[in-house]
């Protein structure tokens, strides 16, 4: 777990984090309009499908139904909107760090290899007749994925985050033709956010300020990421009425990584949820004999509250709404 966590930091802190635009590709179902994939066309088929990414408009004959994902994000608004993929990068990890509800990996999904190396060989031999990466990550690859299938390429730090990944989730539903399912559960985050609100208000916690930690280990020492309102998830909570009680200078990803001296600048009246993996949670091993950490006044009292440790950060509309769920259950409402 140690080394998936070190892998997020190295991504998020050299390509804008991972765990977090787009190339545009072309091959036998599709053309990209920059003219850099196999097909070398310049716009659009007549009556194809458009998509936009951040390297431009792709171009595709009739909507994919075999698709492979190389970050968990794409994988993840693929399940929601009913699509199978056909390859994930790093199944393993997937279904550690996302267990929002309906976001399970089906069974009958290739293991194509890491995210940031993954095997060109075994998606190859899918014959995807699309691929979704993260622009960032997989740029190194991008002229080779081109050439299996067309690519579909998105940033996901973008500001803001969460609009960003609605317009992302979107983009991709066109692609494989479910814009009317992107559409519905886009509304289902608004819905449950008002939903946590309501009960919130009801329950005299409206507004109730919070700061939002991931912990993990790393070189020996507890490293915490804060998360600002940069971030998707603050953004996500604060549709709820909630407000963030971390100020701190945040990266593109929109979080401060910090030691337990930084905790100290946590706003007094926070609570504090934190997602930590049960086999390196930092809050109740290392730090928890700690006197800063024992002296801090979230702590104190007993307002550091755990969310399910596969509450991922930075993902999708499930994730989204299993971070309202999560935290609901955290303040007991």
């Amino acid at each position: 777990m140690q080394k998936t966590l070190r892998a997020l930091a190295t991504g998020g802190t050299a390509v804008a984090l991972l765990l977090t635009a787009t190339g545009c590709g072309s091959g036998t179902v599709g053309e990209s309009t920059d003219g850099g994939g196999k097909g070398g066309a310049d716009k659009p088929a007549k009556g194809a499908i458009t998509v936009d990414t951040a390297q431009g408009r792709v171009s595709l004959d009739k909507p994919a139904t075999k698709v492979v994902a190389l970050e968990w994000t794409y994988t993840e608004e693929l399940v929601a909107l009913g699509v199978t993929p056909a390859g994930n990068a790093d199944n393993k990890g997937y279904g550690t760090w996302i267990t929002a509800k309906g976001a399970a990996l089906p069974g009958k999904v290739t293991d194509v290899g890491d995210r940031n190396e993954p095997s060109l060989e075994k998606i190859r031999a899918l014959q995807p007749d699309l691929i979704v990466i993260d622009n960032d990550r997989s740029k190194a690859n991008l002229k080779q994925l081109r050439a299996i299938a067309p690519v579909l390429s998105f940033t996901y730090t973008t500001k803001p985050q969460l609009e960003t990944m609605k317009k992302n989730f979107g983009e991709l539903a066109k692609a494989v033709g479910k814009e009317d399912k992107a559409a519905e559960v886009t509304r289902q985050i608004d819905a449950k956010a008002a939903d946590l609100k309501g009960r919130l208000d009801k329950a005299g916690k409206g507004g109730l300020k919070y700061a939002l930690a991931q912990g993990f280990t790393a070189n020996g020492a507890a490293s915490i990421r804060m998360l600002t309102d940069d971030a998707i998830a603050p953004q996500v909570l604060n549709l709820a009425g909630l407000k963030n009680g971390w100020k701190g200078q945040s990266d593109a990803w929109g979080m401060t990584t910090v030691g337990v001296e930084g905790l100290t600048k946590v706003e007094k009246d926070a609570t504090f949820l934190y997602v930590a993996a049960a086999n390196d949670n930092p809050f109740t091993g290392d730090l928890a004999g700690n006197a800063v950490w024992k002296g801090l006044e979230f702590v104190k009292k007993d307002r550091a509250l755990p969310l399910d440790p596969g509450t991922w950060l930075f993902g999708g509309p499930l994730s989204a709404m299993h971070i309202l769920d999560e935290t609901g259950k955290a303040l007991k409402v």
